[in-house]
């Protein structure tokens, strides 16, 4: 049999099932382009209907937003009716105010002091509906009552404002949404409408004044009642065929229809089928033609072409049938590896798809792990600035009322008090922050001790006076002594926190009233101002974290919620309670801490002039980088008797010990050029310097800084800021222990 022959037949058997096959292929090419179409229309309604949603969304929080004004709330319908009116932003669309039983109170729509026609039953009978559902409604088509025009409207529900309820309403005209399916850009031939849920047209993209207010098909009426979203077919008036794809608005359960033509849709499928149809008939007369014609050139482009695909295989020969035509059997070979690389090349890709896909995820989770961790940053930074704030303030205070009376004794010993206490307070917040999640936990150390209620309470309103936070205020206060058993700096703290907390929600010129009693068995502190108040809805949730009300103008700062919080994990750890009562919004706040209260102490004795101890002289060496911590430790350390040089660097203190064997080195930890670690490890090291005394004096606290300093060869560590009685004792403990070292160089 010749070439030529096979040639034909060849071509004969592949086309015939490539023909079949290209016809099914044809269909599935036409449905395929009919459903791009069809999913292209019904993603048109879709975003029309997202479109409407977002448009009552922003009338929804608007008309929430007016809800809220002060004007309504004190009934000044006037001034409210300006703030409405300064608000709108259509003239397509209007608001009304209602009261429960639905009838008009004001309408933009007309002036203020124009009687208003009283409203219909469908009007009442949707404001009473909405004031029991207390959630907005989206009406169908109406004629209003006012205008006497086609509108819908949206009623809010508006919380009861001074004991009164009201409907705030959104009108819209029929023409108010043609701007929003204009923006949705459809194709020519496409119409946009917007269906009510009785199934009569709100708007239409297409002769407006003519289809507004008519019923739609039946057939689209019975679809979109029974499913979300979808595509019917039916017949028009003119006898035409159209695609109809709607979706549903989930603000309003009105339904956005979007039709084109049935020819449009088809029209792609259609021309593409008939292309692809040409192609394959002009492919079969040229594979016949040239299996009859072209054979010898055929068999050696075919076995050209074997060559050229098993050059790209580059893979060993797979099984394949057996020809009787050496060329055909080179071909079937050249493709099967040819096939195998597409196989394998299309797996690798479906690979990346799957690796880019994964790496997707994780950035995602990347990026909301991100903003977690940022999120509690910013809590932890916000709950840092509260706690030292209020020591700050009263450090100020007490800088500001020693400025103000001079340097008499008295002001002097009273702002240096002030400012001892309040540095103590700025201490013990410091060591409990390097901790935070013993401070959340409540694992807060109190120091107890017998305190009068009364005079701790004068003490921390004496320190808001001395620092400016009560001017403006009217102030008031009636105590009696009343002794508890208490962390003085704990209790100020929470004292701090209740009066901060009344004067930060009070407008200046408001007053505060603060009272200390005692019954039986408790002494009860109460602060109660005329501020904001609070909404009886809050009230049981006041004291949890990160919970605080509403924020105004008239505030004087915002604040993270978490001074009442620490009000009551304070108040609970010394075996109180606190308690929180206002008469709702506008009408102040009373806080109430109430602790077991215990008799007062006797005074202690007098005691007995005792001389002042007699601490040895040392030769000490001060090793720290802060300039002014350094020179004012070096000048107490000398009027005590001590011989004190110092340095700046570890460097320059090695240089220094050197010279002068000074008897002990008091050495900061964090350095430059090497840290405290390294100076004593190195002095520990050298026979000469082996016995010295060495005392840590550093800012890092926590129990593995102590021991990490311990193991570097430190005698002693002490953490930042020190009390000066506390280091003298310890430099002459550290001095004897050195002394005793040098005498008995033997370890054991």
């Amino acid at each position: 049999m010749k070439v030529r022959t096979h040639l034909v037949l060849m071509a004969i058997a592949i086309l015939l099932p490539a023909t079949i096959f290209s016809g099914l292929a044809l269909e599935q090419l036409r449905d395929g382009e009919r459903d791009a179409a069809l999913r292209g229309l019904h993603e048109t309604a879709r975003a029309m209907a997202l479109t409407i949603d977002r448009e009552l969304a922003s009338s929804t929080a608007e008309l929430e937003h007016l809800g809220r004004s002060a004007s309504l709330e004190t009934g000044n319908l006037r001034k409210f009716y300006q703030e409405v009116a300064q608000l709108q932003k259509s003239p397509r669309s209007w608001t009304v105010l209602l009261n429960e039983n639905g009838q008009q109170l004001l309408n933009t729509a007309r002036p203020f002091d124009e009687k208003l026609t009283p409203s219909t039953g469908t009007t009442v009978g949707l404001a009473r509906q909405v004031m029991v559902m207390q959630k907005p409604i989206a009406s169908n088509l109406l004629r209003g009552h006012v205008t006497q025009n086609l509108i819908t409207v949206l009623y809010v529900p508006v919380p009861a404002q001074g004991g009164t309820r009201y409907v705030l309403t959104r009108a819209f005209s029929v023409d108010f949404f043609d701007q929003t399916i204009d923006r949705q850009h459809a194709p020519s031939g496409w119409l946009i409408r917007i269906i009510g849920r009785d199934g009569r047209i709100i708007a239409h993209s297409a002769n407006t004044s003519k289809q507004v207010g008519q019923p739609v098909v039946a057939k689209l009426t019975a679809a979109a009642s029974a499913q979300d979203s979808g595509v019917v077919r039916h017949a028009t008036p003119d006898g035409g065929d159209i695609y109809d794809a709607f979706a549903h608005s989930a603000l309003s359960g009105w339904t956005v229809a979007v039709a084109a033509p049935a020819h449009s849709i088809e029209a792609t499928g259609s021309r593409a089928v008939a292309t692809a149809s040409l192609g394959l008939l002009l492919a079969v007369v040229m594979a016949l033609i040239a299996a009859v014609a072209l054979g010898r050139q055929l068999v050696r482009a075919i076995s050209e072409a074997a060559d050229a695909a098993a050059t790209l295989g580059q893979s060993a020969m797979p099984e394949f049938a057996h020809s009787r035509v050496l060329e055909i059997n080179q071909l079937h070979a050249a493709l099967t590896q040819a096939s195998a690389l597409l196989i394998h090349a299309q797996t690798a890709r479906a690979q990346a798809e799957a690796e880019r896909e994964t790496l997707l995820k994780n950035e995602y989770l990347a990026r909301h792990l991100a903003e977690d961790e940022n999120a509690s940053k910013d809590q932890f930074l916000a709950m840092l600035g509260h706690e030292l704030r209020n020591p700050l303030a009263a450090i100020n205070g007490a800088c500001a009322l020693s400025e103000r009376q001079g340097d008499t004794p008295a002001a002097a010993t009273q702002a240096l008090a002030l400012i001892r206490r309040q540095s103590q307070h700025l201490a013990r917040l410091v060591d409990d922050l390097l901790d935070v999640n013993r401070m959340m936990s409540g694992k807060i150390g109190l120091k107890l001790q017998p305190i009068d209620l009364a005079k701790e309470v004068g003490r921390s309103l004496e320190s808001l006076r001395s620092s400016g936070r009560t001017e403006g205020y009217a102030l008031s206060f009636a105590a009696e002594p009343v002794w508890v058993l208490a962390d003085p700096t704990r209790l100020a703290q929470a004292i701090s926190n209740l009066l901060v907390n009344a004067l930060k929600f009070t407008p200046p010129g408001g007053s505060l009233a603060l009272t200390v009693s005692a019954t039986a068995s408790e002494a009860v502190f109460s602060v109660t101002d005329s501020g904001v108040g609070m909404p009886p809805e809050l009230l049981p949730y006041i004291f949890d974290l990160f919970v605080q009300g509403n924020a105004s103008l008239d505030r004087a700062q915002g604040g993270m919620g978490i001074g009442l919080a620490l009000v009551r994990e304070l108040v609970t750890l010394h075996g109180g309670t606190v308690q929180a009562e206002s008469a709702g919004v506008g009408l102040g706040s009373t806080f109430t801490i109430r602790l077991p209260r215990i008799a007062e102490p006797e005074a202690p004795a007098p005691a007995a002039s005792a001389p002042a101890p007699v601490h040895p002289h040392w030769r000490i060496l001060l090793i720290e980088d802060n300039d002014d911590a350094r020179r004012m430790m070096r000048q107490l350390l000398m009027m005590e008797g001590h011989e004190v040089s110092d340095a700046a660097t570890g460097i320059l203190g090695l240089q220094l010990i050197k010279t002068q064997r000074p008897d002990l080195a008091i050495v900061d930890i964090g350095l430059p050029e090497m840290t405290g670690y390294d100076i004593a490890q190195h002095l520990r090291a050298d026979p000469a310097t082996h016995a010295m005394g060495l005392i840590a004096l550093t800012g890092y606290g926590q129990e593995e800084d102590r021991h990490s300093a311990l193991a570097a060869g430190f005698d002693f560590h002490l953490v930042k800021p020190v009390d000066i009685n506390r280091l003298l004792e310890v430099i002459d403990r550290c001095g004897q222990t050195a002394r005793l070292r040098s005498q008995n160089p033997d370890p054991s």
